[in-house]
Formats: C-alpha cells, structure tokens, sequence
C-alpha cells in the first residue's frame, strides 16, 4: 500500500496480572527503517511486539501495518508481517519442512526459497523435528519462517539469541537487504551490536512507555 509509514502503533495499553506494562505507546516505523527497543527485564518488550505480531490484543490503542489494522484486517496484516518470538519455541513434533509450511500457509505466502533456507542453514534440517534441533538451529528456523514472503514489516524478539557468530553475520546480512528493499524492522535487543550493524534507532521502554 502507499505511504512511507509500514508500522503505527497509538495509544497501545495493556494490563497483565493487574499491572498496567504498557502505558499509551505510540511508535512508528518507516520504509527502509529499523528501531530496536531496550528496556529492563519486565518492563514490557515482549508485550508490545506480541501486540504488534497479533499473537495477544491490546486493552486500547490502534496497531495499524501498511495501512491494515491487525483487529480489523488480520489477513492483509498478517501477510505484511514475519515474527520471531524470543523462545524460538514453535510446536516440536513439527519437522522443519512443516514448520516453513505451516507459517506459509497461515499468512498465504509463498514458502521460503531455497537460497533463503541455504543461507540459514535450515536446508539440511528440513526432515528433522523442532524438539531435536539446537536453540540456534531453532532460531534459524523461525528466521526462515518469518522472512518467507518478503513481509513489508520484521518483528523480532531477540533474534540473535542462540546463534554462533556466523548466524549473526547471515541474520545482519539478511537485515540489512531487507531494509534497503523497504521492510521495516522492530526488534527488541540486549544487543548494541546488532543495532548498530543495521543502523538502527534505539528507544526505551520505561514506565509503560517508549522514549
């Protein structure tokens, strides 16, 4: 869709356990942009991307992505969007190969290419479960599933969790191509380094609210 703005989040509140983690968030995200939200443990990072990724609803506040609500239009939405959770945790009795399939079809795109999986490594695990791959080999397979389709927005929790120096290497790689073609990225990130290699603009969750 038009526009410069792939991601707008306004006004975002939510209550977990009676306590309130996020506050009237407001974010935006261009084409071709990156931000990477840091925060303390708690504070409420995975919230707001799980919000974002559609995964759970907030209590008030808008989440629009290429235009498209993620309550109103989660078809068109969710196809604009590739998602990466920090647990790496899909479901284990899944192989590899189902896993890629699966994501594909929930957001009607086409499966990851196979330039894509040799990149990352997943190109010989296609027959093996998830719950007899390492953390890394699950994160390549999550990174795989969420860039199939060459979403227009990246989110991502902790990407570079669990992966050996060359996986970070691929991860900023792949980052970098996908911003230069447009895709914006949210990342929540312990890691500078990681922010820096993508030219990222850093923010703070505090308090319920970016800053």
């Amino acid at each position: 869709m038009g526009g410069s703005c792939v991601l707008r989040v306004r006004e975002l509140s939510k209550r977990l356990g009676g306590r309130r983690v996020l506050d009237g968030v407001d974010l935006a995200i261009d084409r071709g942009a990156a931000v990477v939200i840091r925060g303390a443990n708690g504070a409420g990072k995975s919230t707001l991307l799980r919000i974002v990724a559609g995964v759970i609803e907030p209590d008030d506040g808008i989440v629009e992505i290429d235009g498209r609500s993620i309550t109103g239009d989660r078809i068109g939405a969710r196809r604009a969007l590739g998602y990466v959770p920090e647990g790496a945790d899909p479901p284990e009795h899944l192989t590899v190969d189902e896993l890629l399939a699966l994501a594909a079809a929930l957001r009607r795109v086409p499966r990851p290419d196979d330039d894509l999986r040799r990149r990352l490594g997943v190109d010989a695990l296609g027959h093996k479960r998830i719950e007899r791959l390492s953390l890394g080999e699950r994160r390549r397979a999550c990174l795989a599933a969420a860039l199939a389709g060459e979403p227009s927005l990246l989110v991502m929790d902790e990407p570079s969790n669990g992966l050996d120096t060359g996986g970070v290497d691929t991860l900023v790689a792949l980052l970098r191509e996908r911003l230069a073609a447009g895709c914006a990225v949210l990342i929540a990130s312990h890691d500078g380094a990681l922010a820096d290699a993508i030219g990222a603009r850093t923010v703070t969750l505090a308090d319920g609210r970016v800053g």
